[in-house]
């Protein structure tokens, strides 16, 4: 019996070592699906160059870890039932240890490498980014550079490392050394020596290296499997056998027993025998199943009682062997189920090993037409660059002579009728000029050129300045135009105000265009601040015009969008206006939107990030109204918005203001209580400010009035004797201040804050700013344009047609200034620059005068050693601000 039990124990065992190593066999194909996952997307997640740590690669080598451990427990329980595989499972386990050191080398090369801006890869556009801001390295050379990587990248061939050297060495030799951009530029070189390292030894694209090499232990990994498991299958089976063989022989065994004790016992247990000899027989020749023994035999009872012990344990291994052949035959039938499903499993394995080599493939596919499509979306995209410039170019050079002619006519004596032409013909050919620098604008912030400049700068200036802009149509559509700034946000910002001004100008201009009656109003508050990060500013632009439906608000910030035809048709507009406006807010890290209701008006929000500023841009004496506080300030106002501000503004001043609705109402309170001052508007239904002044001050003779008139009323010159001071709207918080402070001091002569007009271009110019002049320009009509505006600032200057007739005048004569253009023929103006720069006697300062109008037109012409710039259409208020500071420079 001891023996059948230490049989069934080997069995069980035998069993176990089967399962295990079917266990092996299916973390082997889950950790492949993990490797797989790996290679393919789990490389760029960020957070694995943050931590160090990615789920598939980690789980890929805990499982290869617990592998390493299974193979050992299965190796020791081999050996202890007699499995002769030791040599094989050393192999695999060699197999697997070292597919988990080219998983660890994988990873880590990984990590070394980087992706995107983490590792290796960050390192270099760090690197990059420094170099392209420094703008010691043309452009042109670090694109170049910056092609070279990615292409390596991507298609991984040697030779584009030597191309990359070769523009590397070629950069270099063009700049000094011993500088940052030469140090940084180096460091860029090696940083990318060590990623073609890194790359060739993980082996990406290529037969050799650490990917290649782990897909291949893998497979080996799975042929030893394979062999391993045939090899166990046989040992199982020979065991199978030796079991069986062990049995026949103990049947065997224990048959010459019975014959021999039966022979021993024949002469008193003969019958006794003889019947327990049959059964044996019987249950040996039926191959141990079971015997239907005849009813004389089932009653049979031995004569004594070893017999009866020894019938017993008969009928017991009998029914002992019976079982064990049934768990046996049970056994062999789970073994081959098992077998099946290693089949089954090996089979599975090579599929997705010919996915994987499918996915690779199709990646491989992918990135090369990825790079197909981007070099033809490049070209598509320099293609549209050149034709905006040429267009430009094209159409700013006509538009140069309209304007320039125009503002020349407009500075001669012209009767009414003349002068409205002129006017007219100046108006149409600013709008044009907008629609172009709009289009320009709109396809550079398209194409990601556009590219904020952060500077410091007065908020309350800057947002007058735009307020100056609208305030002449303002007046004459008589519409108030009104702002007012929250006392909390810094008198200095550090943000890109031309950009914001560009933003401000939109949404006022499309206000005032849209607004018949009522008022437009600009708002600016602090929305939010949170110390040591940028503040965020909320304007509001918001007027009483005509409104937008619901339904036409969705789509109002795209390109060339309209409300709807008419509207086109009535006010006019590219419709870029909005969509340039949403832009530069996005830009500026903030949002825009709108609400409005159809005839009632339009609110336009938006918000921008900016810091405080700390340098001092210009003096502003603070407004004190030392020895003033508390005098009671009457203001007349029947506009709400109007009254709210200077409210507002008169109490942070210390002043006790008293609002009126109307000149009646404030009639009423002269009578009843005592003032200091009255502020009152001039624009007021039922008694505008002349009736209310003239009524008031026959009441008071000697209590000052300050009038708030548009641009161009006459009541100031009208009636001198009503008004201590007139402001002009929309008023300006530095103006109010003194016109209050001199009234209130009871000043005699009166504040006049226009200031007198003067003729734009004088011939006395040029003696004060005494300069010689060469114009280099190839066009017959900008020649005349440019002649006509230096002659009348007194100048006489020289004309060259091209940069070879440059050259050669500068042998004669010495001249201080060249307005220089940059298409012409024979020697364009860059290049004679460039020829000036380098080996004239003296240096001239030159100024390009070009129609190119993008913003890498300007840096070119800065590079090739240009002091200035102006842009065509020439504005004659720019040209004499440069006049005076290249005279200044030189003096």
């Amino acid at each position: 019996m001891a023996i059948y039990f230490i049989m069934d124990a080997e069995q069980r065992r035998i069993k176990t070592f089967s399962q295990k190593l079917s266990q092996i066999q299916v973390s082997y194909l889950e950790s492949a699906s993990y490797l797989q996952q790996f290679m393919i997307k789990g490389f760029h997640e960020p957070s694995f160059y943050d931590t160090g740590s990615q789920k598939d690669i980690d789980s890929f080598l805990n499982i290869q870890l617990r592998i390493s451990v299974g193979i050992k427990r299965i190796e020791n329980e081999a050996d202890g039932i007699g499995l002769g595989m030791s040599k094989l499972l050393d192999s695999l386990y060699l197999a697997n240890r070292e597919t988990v050191y080219l998983g660890k080398e994988l990873k880590s090369l990984y990590l070394k490498r980087g992706f995107q801006d983490k590792g290796l890869e960050g390192r270099m556009r760090d690197f990059a980014h420094k170099v392209e801001s420094s703008n010691a390295v043309p452009k042109i050379d670090l694109l170049q550079l910056r092609r070279h990587e990615k292409d390596y990248m991507l298609r991984g061939h040697p030779e584009l490392v030597q191309s990359f050297s070769v523009q590397l060495q070629r950069t270099l030799a063009n700049l000094p050394k011993n500088t940052d951009v030469f140090y940084i530029l180096t460091e860029y070189g090696k940083c990318f020596i060590q990623l073609v390292g890194y790359s060739e030894e993980l082996g990406v694209q290529r037969e050799k290296g650490l990917m290649p090499e782990t897909l291949a232990k893998m497979k080996d990994f799975g042929v030893l499997y394979t062999h391993t498991d045939n090899l166990a299958k046989g040992e199982i089976e020979r065991l199978k056998a030796r079991f069986n063989t062990l049995i026949i022989l103990l049947s065997v065994v224990s048959i010459i027993v019975v014959v021999f004790l039966s022979w021993m016992l024949s002469k008193y247990l003969t019958r006794d025998i003889k019947v327990l000899n049959k059964r044996l027989s019987d249950f040996i020749y039926s191959d141990f199943k079971e015997v239907r023994e005849p009813d004389t035999e089932r009653n049979f009872i031995p004569r004594s009682i070893e017999l009866e012990y020894l019938f017993r344990d008969f009928s017991l291994l009998k029914e002992t062997i019976r079982n064990y052949i049934y768990r046996l035959q049970q056994r062999g039938e789970e073994l081959e189920i098992q077998s099946i499903k290693l089949q089954e499993l090996n089979e599975e394995l090579q599929v997705q090993s010919e996915e994987l080599i499918a996915q690779s493939e199709e990646l491989r596919l992918k990135q090369a037409e990825e790079l197909t499509l981007r070099e033809e979306a490049e070209r598509a995209n320099q293609a549209k660059s050149v034709f905006l410039a040429t267009m430009s170019h094209e159409i700013r050079t006509p538009l140069n002579g309209v304007l320039g002619m125009a503002a020349l006519l407009h500075e001669t004596v012209l009767n009414t009728e003349q002068a409205e032409y002129v006017e007219t013909i100046r108006s149409s050919g600013e709008t044009l000029l907008n629609v172009i620098n709009d289009i320009l604008d709109f396809s550079k912030i398209e194409s990601g050129k556009m590219e904020l400049d952060p500077h410091e700068f007065d908020l309350r200036h800057n947002v007058e300045e735009v307020m100056d802009l609208f305030a002449g149509k303002a007046a004459l559509n008589g519409i108030d135009l009104v702002y007012q700034l929250a006392s909390e946000i810094p008198p200095q910002l550090l943000a890109d105000s031309l950009r914001l001004k560009q933003i401000l100008i939109n949404l006022l201009g499309n206000a005032l265009k849209f607004t018949h009656r009522g008022e437009v109003f600009l708002d600016v508050k602090l929305h939010n601040f949170e110390l040591g990060k940028p503040m965020e500013l909320l304007f509001e632009v918001r007027d009483t015009g005509i409104g937008i439906a619901a339904h036409q608000l969705k789509g109002l910030f795209g390109a060339f969008s309209q409300v709807d035809s008419s509207t086109t048709r009535k006010y006019g507009g590219t419709g870029l206006g909005l969509a340039i406006s949403a832009r530069l807010v996005a830009l500026m890290g903030g949002n825009i939107w709108v609400e409005s209701k159809l005839g009632e008006g339009t609110s336009f929000f938006f918000t921008i990030n900016a810091m405080s500023g700390h340098q001092q841009l210009r003096h502003h004496a603070r407004c004190m109204m030392t020895g003033q506080e508390g005098k009671h300030v009457l203001v007349v106002d029947d506009h709400q918005t109007n009254r709210r501000i200077l409210q507002l503004q008169l109490e942070n001043w210390q002043l006790v203001p008293i609002m009126a609705s109307s000149g009646m109402e404030a009639l009423t309170l002269l009578d009843e209580k005592g003032f200091d001052l009255i502020i009152t508007d001039m624009q007021m239904p039922e008694m505008d400010g002349v009736g209310f002044s003239t009524l008031a001050k026959q009441k008071n003779a000697i209590l000052p009035i300050v009038l708030l008139s548009s641009v161009g009323d006459e009541s100031r010159s009208k009636f001198p004797h009503l008004f201590s001071a007139v402001l002009t709207k929309p008023v300006k918080q530095e103006q109010l201040c003194r016109a209050i402070q001199m009234s209130l001091q009871q000043v005699e002569e009166v504040l006049q804050i226009e200031p007198a007009k003067n003729a734009l271009m004088d011939e006395n110019f040029s003696i004060s700013y005494p300069m010689e002049i060469l114009i280099a320009e190839d066009n017959l009509i900008n020649q005349k344009l440019i002649v006509k505006i230096l002659v009348k600032l007194g100048y006489r200057p020289q004309i060259a047609q091209n940069g070879v007739e440059v050259i050669s005048l500068m042998e004669t004569t010495r001249f201080d200034l060249i307005l220089m253009d940059v298409q012409m023929p024979e020697m364009d103006g860059l290049e004679a620059t460039t020829v000036i720069r380098t080996s004239a006697a003296y240096q001239p300062a030159i100024v390009a005068m070009t129609a190119n109008a993008m913003a890498e037109d300007r840096e070119k012409c800065i590079s090739a050693g240009m002091d200035d710039y102006l842009s065509k259409p020439l504005q004659i208020p720019l040209l004499i601000d440069v006049l005076k500071n290249i005279t200044m420079k030189t003096v």
